[in-house]
C-alpha cells in the first residue's frame, strides 16, 4: 500500500487528461520518499453515471482516494495526501481555471483484520 483510486465523472476525461493525471499522482507518491516505491498501485475509472451539483452537463469531478496500511504518523499521511492533490491540480490546472470542475483527495487507513492479500511483486 498505498493504493490510489481515481474516480471521475462521465466526460471529465474530455477536459482533463486522466491518464496523465493518474501517472502524475502515481509517480509523485512512488518517488516522494514517503512509501516503498514498489508498493504503490494506481488506477482510474470513469463513472458510468454521475450527477454533479446542479447537474449541468459541464460540471465534473475527480475524486482521489488513497488507501494506506495503518501505522503512519499523521504528518506523513497529510504530506502524502497533499502531494497527491498537488500532482492532480497541476495536470488539471487549465480545466480548474475554466471552472465547473472539482478535485478532492481523501486518505483512508485499511483495517488489517478485514484485508487479505497475496503479493508476488518485487
Amino acid at each position: 500500500m498505498p493504493h490510489i483510486i481515481i474516480d471521475y465523472s462521465r466526460g471529465a476525461a474530455e477536459r482533463v487528461a486522466i491518464d496523465e493525471l493518474a501517472r502524475a499522482v502515481h509517480r509523485r507518491v512512488r518517488d516522494g520518499g514517503l512509501v516503498k516505491p514498489t508498493i504503490v498501485r494506481t488506477f482510474a475509472r470513469e463513472a458510468t453515471f454521475s450527477c454533479v451539483g446542479d447537474e449541468h452537463a459541464d460540471n465534473h469531478f475527480i475524486q482521489i482516494i488513497v488507501r494506506v496500511a495503518p501505522g503512519r504518523p499523521t504528518e506523513i499521511k497529510r504530506e502524502l495526501l497533499k502531494a497527491v492533490l498537488d500532482a492532480a491540480q497541476k495536470v488539471a490546472a487549465h480545466a480548474l481555471q475554466e471552472g465547473r470542475l472539482g478535485i478532492r483527495a481523501d486518505l483512508y487507513e485499511s483495517d488489517p483484520d478485514f484485508a487479505f492479500q497475496e503479493i508476488a511483486l518485487a
